[in-house]
């Protein structure tokens, strides 16, 4: 008999609304040890953050460089302090990552911690040929990511006008190397290239920063979700956000090409019932149907007049 494959994911909570720094600290390392990932021989660690254009974490759009500050010292202490670690993030169609890493804390990070900061659109990329629903990608990844012993995916728990839910999944396709990924946002090729880059890279251990939690308006959640399987974790990030996993295509496409799993859910201190009522559920439907319509506006307007829609109306905020 086939056993039912079992993905764990642990919902926690920071317990206040202060949101202190030793609480993030706290609340990310128990996230972390009830995971129990596998560190063993992981000499140079990847540390994949979700940078939105140039906001910063209390909008809701940006993870929180004091999550990613908890997991660098979670690793030296847990692991050895000898382990590379790496913070890294790709140009988007209208975010440069060396300003973004500046402007959004990531440089004093990497000064306090001693880590290094990588911009995935540079240096050694390549192609890299992938298979979705019998259809052929090719990608171009960063050969950092390719090498690395362990990848820790740390995305914002998020509404995304695009594909209603970004989390795991989605934040990985911001690794792509391709600055320009407005490309890929006709839908079919959005959904097969969010789970086919999930397939080229694989993330060892996702850490959701959900401290600020982003709907129809930002809002104080308090959360850390940890998983070991980006999918399942966002099986559970979608129900918290108050969507049917099953609406949500690029999801709904994961669980046809990962197979029939189940997901074992930790709720420590937190239920996902109470945190999905107080979400601030944005309308994905509608709001949808509203945005393609000013979208269109601002096309006609663009051709009449000889002017350009800006890249960042043109695509997801993340």
């Amino acid at each position: 008999m086939k056993l039912l494959l079992m993905h764990r994911v642990v919902l926690t909570s920071v317990g206040n609304k202060d949101f202190a720094a030793e609480d993030i600290q706290r609340t990310v390392s128990k996230a972390i040890d009830l995971i129990k990932p596998n560190f063993e021989k992981a000499a140079t660690v990847v540390i994949k953050p979700n940078l939105s254009y140039y906001w910063d974490y209390s909008t809701g759009e940006t993870t929180d460089p004091r999550v990613v500050s908890a997991i660098i010292d979670y690793v030296r202490s847990n692991v050895s302090s000898d382990v590379r670690i790496v913070v890294a993030e790709a140009d988007a169609s209208a975010m440069k990552t060396k300003y973004a890493f500046k402007m959004l804390g990531y440089e004093n990070l990497s000064r306090q911690k001693k880590v290094d900061l990588i911009n995935l659109s540079e240096g050694n990329v390549v192609n890299k040929e992938v298979y979705v629903k019998n259809e052929k990608l090719t990608l171009a990844v960063n050969k950092l990511l390719l090498d690395a012993d362990m990848i820790i995916n740390v995305p914002k728990l998020k509404y995304s006008r695009t594909v209603g839910v970004t989390c795991a999944l989605k934040n990985m396709f911001g690794a792509i190397s391709t600055p320009r990924k407005f490309v890929y946002h006709e839908n079919k090729t959005l959904f097969n290239v969010i789970i086919g880059i999930n397939k080229i890279i694989k993330s060892d251990l996702i850490l959701v920063d959900g401290i600020i939690a982003l709907g129809d308006y930002p809002r104080k959640m308090g959360l850390v979700i940890s998983g070991e399987d980006p999918l399942a974790t966002d099986l559970v990030a979608a129900r918290i956000m108050g969507y049917d996993p099953s609406e949500i295509n690029y999801l709904k496409l994961g669980q046809e090409e990962e197979g029939t799993f189940q997901v074992n859910l930790l709720e420590d201190g937190v239920k996902l019932s109470e945190v999905r009522r107080n979400f601030p559920k944005q309308n994905f439907l509608l709001q949808k149907i509203s945005w393609r319509l000013q979208l269109s506006m601002l096309r006609t307007y663009a051709r009449v007049v000889g002017d350009t829609v800006p890249p960042i109306l043109d695509e997801s905020r993340d």
